[in-house]
């Protein structure tokens, strides 16, 4: 996994075939300046490849974390986000393996 691929949690699919990472910002774990991202994580032999979902540059990590997790159907990625300044539930749609 690459350092910008880093969250600061990470869930597990219902059938534990992928994973999920919240991101955060550059005072956060992996420190890094490019982590500001939910990202979809998929094994591929003995590395995980990452898949940006959303752009989280306007998430207030300090004040909310997304704390990502899957719909019981791995169809979704729900998280929460206080983009325009009070905290929501978001969904992001999980695409098929390519």
């Amino acid at each position: 996994m690459q350092r910008n691929d880093w969250g600061i949690h990470f869930n597990v699919s219902p059938d534990q075939g992928l994973f999920a990472s919240d991101g955060g910002d550059s005072s956060q774990v992996a420190r890094t300046r490019e982590g500001l991202w939910l990202n979809l994580l998929r094994p591929d032999g003995d590395r995980l490849v990452s898949e940006r979902l959303v752009n989280m540059r306007h998430q207030g990590y300090r004040r909310d974390e997304p704390n990502v997790q899957f719909t019981p159907d791995g169809k979704w990625v729900v998280f929460r986000g206080n983009f325009d300044g009070e905290v929501q539930v978001y969904a992001v749609e999980v695409a098929k393996a390519r």
